[in-house]
């Protein structure tokens, strides 16, 4: 006569599956956060390189405005143009990053921020509401925010931590906090706060943006960023 498991003894079998998930999917899903991690600051360190690359070649970096944007073509409206991944997003940060692959291929491609939610298309904003034009991470020039610069001002470095320009991930969390934005306008102090540097070992899973900065010090004109990455200080 055949013996089959007794019901005690499935009980056992399932209790020891549900333990050895309990432990591997956390596991797994801080394992996804970190590989996320790695590839956004992979993806800066390339973008880092087609910048400088462009700035050799052109005597300043990249404009905040977009190519095909209403503002480059005539003078006034939006300063970004149509999404590189979403059709018929009309209005989306990805398209400064033209400046990269057209007409020169400084990189072959747009880079996809890989915290961007797949299944809201763009990142949040400090607030929780969804950033319908960031689809990607954030890049930002101070010339162009500077009194001579194209779009004109004051907020210049102040806009991109002291530098002279700046790229933000929205970070594990998902917020783009845009890497804490300067001390005006409408950027609010839980945007100060939650625009710091993201670090691992507040929790995989934290907050704060992840930040890649170069060029040097950027033109002052008198507006301070909130996070002063060149000095390594904060200023609120």
């Amino acid at each position: 006569m055949k013996r089959g498991f007794t019901l005690i003894e499935l009980l056992i079998v399932v209790a020891i599956i549900a333990i050895l998930a309990a432990i591997a999917i956390p596991n797994f899903l801080e394992a996804q956060v970190r590989s996320k991690v790695s590839r956004a600051k992979a993806d800066m360190r390339a973008l880092a390189t087609a910048l400088e690359a462009y700035c050799v070649d052109c005597g300043h970096y990249p404009l905040i405005v977009a190519p095909n944007s209403p503002f480059a073509l005539n003078g006034s409206g939006a300063i970004n143009g149509p999404s590189v991944f979403e059709p018929g997003v009309t209005e989306a940060v990805s398209s400064r990053f033209i400046w990269l692959t057209t007409p020169m291929a400084y990189i072959t491609a747009v880079f996809r921020d890989p915290f961007i939610n797949p299944a809201v298309k763009f990142a949040y904003a400090p607030n929780g509401s969804i950033s319908s034009f960031y689809e990607t991470y954030d890049y930002v020039d101070a010339r162009s925010l500077s009194p001579s610069g194209i779009i004109g001002g004051t907020r210049a470095c102040g806009a991109t931590s002291g530098a002279e320009w700046q790229v933000v991930s929205a970070g594990p969390d998902k917020k783009n906090c845009f890497g804490g934005g300067c001390m005006t306008g409408n950027y609010t102090m839980q945007c100060h706060e939650e625009g710091c540097d993201y670090d691992p070992t507040n929790g995989t899973i934290s907050k704060g943006d992840i930040v890649r900065i170069g060029g040097g010090p950027g033109q002052f004109c008198g507006i301070l960023p909130a996070w002063d990455r060149i000095q390594n200080k904060k200023n609120f």
